[in-house]
Formats: structure tokens, sequence, C-alpha cells
């Protein structure tokens, strides 16, 4: 059971960087007379991303777990 919970969070967390580096953003536009692009630092980036992917890795245990249990009671 905890090498099932273990896969199901890895593999949350590898879909959830992933899924991270589309969704978080990495640079700001500001559009007044002329556009201004920001880019964050590393670590403005790197934190929220990190946050995706442990939050996704955490629903990839819940999943894990309630598809696990039933495995138990069918045998």
């Amino acid at each position: 059971m905890l090498k099932f919970i273990e896969k199901g969070f890895l593999y949350g967390f590898v879909l959830g960087i992933s899924l991270g580096l589309f969704t978080v953003p990495y640079k700001e536009v500001i559009v007044g007379d002329l556009e201004e692009t920001n880019y964050f630092d590393l670590s403005d980036f790197i934190i929220p991303l990190l946050r995706v992917g442990v939050v996704v890795a955490l629903v990839g245990v819940v999943i894990g777990f309630f598809l696990f249990v039933p495995i138990i009671w069918i045998t």
C-alpha cells in the first residue's frame, strides 16, 4: 500500500510541476504608452511552481489511497 501511495505522490508531483510550468506567470506586462515587460526573479517563479507541484502531489496521494482501498476489498 505504501508503494502505491508513494507512486501517486511522485506522479502527482511530476504532473503538478508540468502543469505549473504552463500556469505560473513568469513575467508581468505593463501596457501604457509603451509596453514594458518585467521578468520575475527565479525565486519568485520557483516557489509558486513548487507550491502547485506539492498540491497536485497531495491530490495524487488521496487518489492513490482511494484507488488502493477497493483493491484490498476485492482480494
